[in-house]
């Protein structure tokens, strides 16, 4: 009986000595603090605390450190570029501190000054003046970027933007095709891509929505475009296996089901296309130009009330929607002709 006792306290003290050191161990972040409180002017052991907390998303503790930074060495451009960065990331955030955007662009100022050939701080002032619209400005700093690294998949395509906004398609058409050139699993450039020739009606299209696809097969809106962009061409099967490959992924996208119903309505499969125009309903119960398209399929196959009830229903959602207003009183103009 003893000889238990002494077992079971060897445990327990055993037990206790495990919590005791766990305990006595310090995170991480407490050994940095302390090393900083020991020693405020080493600014690798800021960069340390920084780094740690931008891996944890705690910006506003990344600011604090940088900042200190930047005093201690405010000759040093990297300092300034990194404290920029932050703020431009937390400018993006809700009811941000309208001071913050200016303060990115006073650091990087400062740092293009302090080194010409800082092509990151070049870029990143691209991307603020293109946030702002400033698109000309956003090119030529995107411009002196590139310069010096010709490699930026990510600058070439924020240029790429820029020409877009301001209608130089073929430049912007460049750009775009730098950055999959740079980085051939560039989804976004592919995309943009995909889309400008999508309005020019080119078949080149197709191409780049598919390389897009490679990369990301779930990408539900290069799904919706490519089956879109065959329905602009007229090509209806191939629109509506492109659907299909849609509703695959999310069966609820609405307007996928709404255009199904467009086109069936263009062969005249009235029936099948009420269906589809049921099934965006389904997903989206406020689509009142689904009411109405769907009502129009009714009234062609003779369903007078249904379509009555459909072309009510659009104008319930939507009291502005002239197309159900005046199907609802063609239809009942009619009615009352025939009921003479």
């Amino acid at each position: 009986m003893m000889r238990n006792i002494a077992f079971a306290a060897a445990i327990l003290l055993s037990a206790c000595g495990v919590k005791d050191t766990d305990k006595n161990k310090k995170s991480e972040i407490v050994l940095l603090s302390e090393s900083i409180q020991n020693d405020p002017t080493n600014t690798a052991l800021l960069l340390d605390r920084a780094k740690y907390n931008k891996n944890r998303n705690n910006l506003e503790s990344v600011l604090f450190d940088l900042n200190q930074c930047v005093k201690l060495d405010s000759l040093n451009n990297t300092f300034h570029y990194a404290v920029a960065e932050v703020y431009f990331e937390l400018s993006k955030k809700p009811n941000a501190n309208g001071k913050y955007p200016g303060l990115v662009k006073h650091h990087l100022t400062k740092a293009i000054k302090l080194n010409e050939k800082d092509e990151k701080s070049q870029a990143l002032l691209g991307e603020l003046l293109l946030a702002y619209a400033k698109y000309k400005e956003a090119i030529e700093h995107f411009n002196s970027s590139l310069k010096i690294e010709y490699n930026q998949a990510k600058t070439h395509m924020l240029m790429g933007y820029a020409f877009k906004q301001l209608g130089q398609d073929d430049n912007a058409i460049n750009c775009f095709r730098n950055a999959v050139n740079v980085d051939p699993e560039f989804k976004e450039a592919f995309v943009q891509l995909g889309q400008m020739f999508h309005v020019r009606g080119d078949t080149s299209a197709l191409i780049y929505y598919n390389n897009a696809l490679q990369l990301d097969p779930s990408d539900e809106m290069t799904l919706y475009n490519k089956a879109l962009f065959y329905q602009s061409i007229k090509e209806w099967n191939a629109a509506l296996e492109a659907y299909a490959d849609l509703h695959k992924v999310d069966y609820t996208h609405s307007s996928g089901h709404y255009n199904k119903g467009f086109i069936h309505m263009e062969l005249e499969l009235y029936d099948i296309a009420a269906n589809n125009f049921a099934d965006a309903i389904y997903s989206n119960s406020e689509f009142y130009e689904a009411y109405y398209s769907r009502g129009n399929c009714f009234e062609t196959l003779g369903n007078i009330k249904q379509a009555e009830i459909d072309y009510k229903r659009a104008i319930e959602i939507n009291p502005e929607y002239t197309f159900a207003i005046e199907a609802l009183e063609q239809l009942q103009l009619k009615n009352k002709t025939f009921n003479k």
